[in-house]
C-alpha cells in the first residue's frame, strides 16, 4: 500500500485535515485523547477510509441556552478529522452553488457578511437618518428537520458534474 499514491494523498490529505479539525478544538478533552500517537491514529483512519471500512463513532449530545436553548450534537475528534477531510475534497465544487449572500462558513465571507450587513442597514435608514426595523431570527428545530435524503442527493449532483474529486487547497 505504500507504493498506492492515491492511498498516499489520503493519508496527507488527513494529515492536513487533522490540523484545520484541532484548530478551534484545541485542549478540548475529546481532542487530548486524540493527541496521543495521533500518527497512528490517523494511519488506521486513513487504511479505514480507504479500505471502505470506517465508521463513524457515536456523538456527544448536550444542550446549551445562549444564544438560544438548542441541542448539540458533538462529533467524536476523529469524526471532525474525517469531516474535514470532505470538505477540503468537496469545497471547490459547493462553493461556486452557493449565492453571494451566503455567509456561514465560507472563506473570507465573515467580515463580508458583516459590511454588507452594515450597507444593507446605511441604505434603509438613509445613512442612519431615519428609523428602519431590521429583523434577526432562528428558526427553532430548523436543522433537525431538514431531510437528509434530498440534501445528500443534492451534493451528489454537483459533484457528479465533476468526476474527478480532488482536494482543495486550503493551507
Amino acid at each position: 500500500m505504500k507504493n498506492n499514491k492515491e492511498y498516499e494523498n489520503l493519508a496527507h490529505q488527513l494529515h492536513l485535515a487533522y490540523y484545520d479539525a484541532r484548530k478551534h478544538k484545541r485542549n478540548t478533552q475529546n481532542q487530548l485523547e486524540f493527541e496521543p500517537n495521533y500518527d497512528v491514529k490517523l494511519v488506521e483512519l486513513a487504511e479505514q477510509i480507504y479500505h471502505r471500512t470506517y465508521q463513524p463513532n457515536s456523538s456527544v449530545v448536550f444542550m446549551v441556552n445562549k444564544p438560544v436553548k438548542r441541542e448539540i450534537f458533538a462529533a467524536d475528534f476523529s469524526d471532525r478529522g474525517v469531516h474535514h477531510l470532505i470538505y477540503r475534497a468537496i469545497y471547490g465544487d459547493i462553493e461556486k452553488c452557493f449565492i453571494n449572500d451566503s455567509y456561514s462558513c465560507r472563506k473570507n465571507k465573515g467580515s463580508y457578511g458583516i459590511k454588507r450587513a452594515a450597507k444593507f442597514i446605511r441604505s434603509a435608514t438613509d445613512n442612519y437618518q431615519k428609523q428602519a426595523f431590521i429583523l434577526k431570527l432562528d428558526i427553532q428545530g430548523y436543522f433537525m428537520h431538514i431531510k437528509h435524503e434530498v440534501i445528500y442527493q443534492k451534493v451528489l449532483q454537483i459533484l457528479d458534474k465533476n468526476k474527478t474529486l480532488e482536494f482543495t487547497s486550503l493551507n
